[in-house]
C-alpha cells in the first residue's frame, strides 16, 4: 500500500506528529485481530507502546467478569504542571474480525478491500490517544496528570467500562474518542437501553380438524407487534422487535412463540413508558385470545445527558474551538462506554473522530480525521493545563 504523508501544525504553530507516524500506528492496530473478549494481542502491542513512552500501566481483572482473555489496560502519565487529572479512553475490541485485512488508501481515505471491516471503531481512537501521548512526551509540552483507559468488550456489553475501578482514578472528567461524528462534534446525550424477551403461550390444536380448540400464539404476537410504535421515537429514542421464533408443523396451531427486542431513550421515564407499552400490548392481546405471556427485561445500560454548564462539556467545547473547529453538542442514539462512565459518576463526553460506515465492510476513515483527532486531544490537554494557571 502506497501512502503519501506530510507534516502539519496546529493553530498555535506547534508541530504535530507526522501523518505517517500516526497512520502507521493505526495500521499496526487494525491488523491485530481482536474482537470482544479476545483483545490480548492488542493489549500486548499497547503495553510496548506505553512502556516506550515511559508511562506507568497495569492490566485490571475485568476480563474475568465475562470470560475475556485480558482486562482493561489502564495507564498514567504524570503531570508536569499542577492541573486536574483527566481520563482519555478508547476500546480495544472490534465488532468483527480484522484477520486477513487488506487496507486500501485512496484520496486520503483508509478503508478495507470490502471483505472485512476496517476496525477504525475504535482502533482510530486508540491511535489518536497514542498520538496525543507521543506529542506530549517527545515535545515536553505542559500537561496535568493524564489517565488512559483502553477498555475491553465495549461492543458486547461494555463489560470493561462496567468493571473499571473508577475509585482508583484521579480524573474527574473523561474524554472518549469513539464517536462516528466528524471531528469537532461530541456526544453529550445518549440513551439507556432495555432488552426484552417475551414468551407467548397459546394452546396447540389440529389446524384443520379443530382450530377452534387452539389458541394461536403467533397470532397473539402478531397483533401485539402491530400495535407497537416501532422505529425512531425521538432523537435518541427507539423501539425495535428484533426476532420472532415459534411454531412448528404447518398443520398445528402454534402454542409458543418467543419475541426479543429492545427499546432506548435518554429519558429514564420515557424508557419505562416504552417498556410499559410493550408489556401492555402483549398482555392485552394474550388475554383477549385466552393465552398468556412471560416478560423478562435486561437493563443493558443507563442513558446520560450533560448540559452546556457541565465542566466536561465546557472544557471540550473550548478546546475544540481553540483547535480551529466549530464545537457542536450532539444527542446520539447509540450507546458507548460513556454511558457506563457517566452512570458510575465520571462525567464523560464522546468525541467525534469521523469514522464512516462503522460495523460494515465499507467502513473507512479519512487520514485527516486522525490528524484532527490528535489536534483536538492536545487542545483538551492544553485547556485543562491553562485552566490551572499554566500560561496565564
Amino acid at each position: 500500500m502506497e501512502l503519501k504523508f506530510h507534516n502539519t501544525t496546529n493553530s498555535n504553530g506547534n508541530s504535530m506528529p507526522a501523518n505517517r507516524q500516526l497512520v502507521d500506528t493505526f495500521l499496526d492496530l487494525v491488523r491485530i485481530d481482536g474482537v470482544a473478549g479476545n483483545e490480548r494481542d492488542v493489549a500486548s502491542y499497547l503495553e510496548r507502546r506505553l512502556s516506550a513512552l515511559g508511562l506507568e500501566w497495569h492490566m485490571d481483572r475485568s476480563g474475568e467478569t465475562f470470560g475475556g482473555d485480558c482486562g482493561n489496560l489502564v495507564a498514567r502519565l504524570a503531570g508536569n504542571v499542577d492541573a486536574p487529572a483527566i481520563l482519555l479512553g478508547a476500546h480495544m475490541d472490534t465488532v468483527a474480525p480484522t484477520r486477513d485485512l487488506t487496507v486500501i488508501e485512496a484520496d486520503g481515505r483508509l478503508s478495507s478491500d470490502g471483505t472485512t471491516i476496517l476496525g477504525a471503531d475504535d482502533r482510530a481512537g486508540i491511535a489518536i490517544i497514542l498520538g496525543v501521548l507521543s506529542t506530549l512526551v517527545e515535545e515536553r509540552r505542559p500537561h496535568g496528570p493524564i489517565e488512559v483507559a483502553f477498555t475491553v468488550s465495549e461492543e458486547r456489553g461494555m463489560h470493561g467500562a462496567k468493571a473499571l475501578d473508577i475509585g482508583a482514578l484521579s480524573a474527574r472528567m473523561g474524554f472518549l474518542f469513539d464517536s462516528s461524528a466528524p471531528p469537532g462534534q461530541f456526544v453529550v446525550e445518549a440513551p439507556g437501553a432495555i432488552a426484552f424477551r417475551i414468551v407467548v403461550h397459546g394452546l396447540a390444536a389440529h389446524a384443520a380438524v379443530a382450530p377452534e380448540k387452539g389458541v394461536n400464539a403467533v397470532g397473539i404476537a402478531a397483533r401485539a407487534i402491530a400495535g407497537l410504535p416501532l422505529g425512531r421515537l425521538d432523537d435518541t429514542g427507539m423501539l425495535n422487535v428484533g426476532s420472532v421464533h415459534g411454531g412448528g408443523a404447518i398443520n398445528v396451531v402454534p402454542d409458543t412463540v418467543e419475541i426479543t427486542g429492545e427499546t432506548r431513550s435518554a429519558d429514564p421515564l420515557a424508557l419505562e413508558r416504552q417498556i410499559g407499552l410493550v408489556r401492555d400490548a402483549f398482555e392485552r392481546c394474550a388475554a383477549a385470545a385466552g393465552g398468556s405471556v412471560e416478560v423478562s427485561l435486561t437493563h443493558k445500560y443507563q442513558g446520560f445527558h450533560l448540559g452546556p454548564d457541565d465542566p466536561v462539556v465546557g472544557a471540550a467545547a473550548r478546546s475544540i474551538e481553540a483547535a480551529g473547529f466549530a464545537a457542536k453538542l450532539l444527542g446520539y442514539p447509540g450507546g458507548s462506554d460513556a454511558n457506563v462512565l457517566n452512570e458510575r459518576g465520571l462525567p464523560t463526553v464522546n468525541l467525534g473522530i469521523g469514522t464512516q460506515d462503522a460495523h460494515s465492510p465499507h467502513e473507512s476513515i479519512p487520514v485527516r480525521n486522525l490528524v484532527d483527532g490528535v489536534r483536538i486531544g492536545l487542545a483538551i490537554v492544553r485547556e485543562i493545563a491553562r485552566g490551572s494557571g499554566e500560561d496565564r
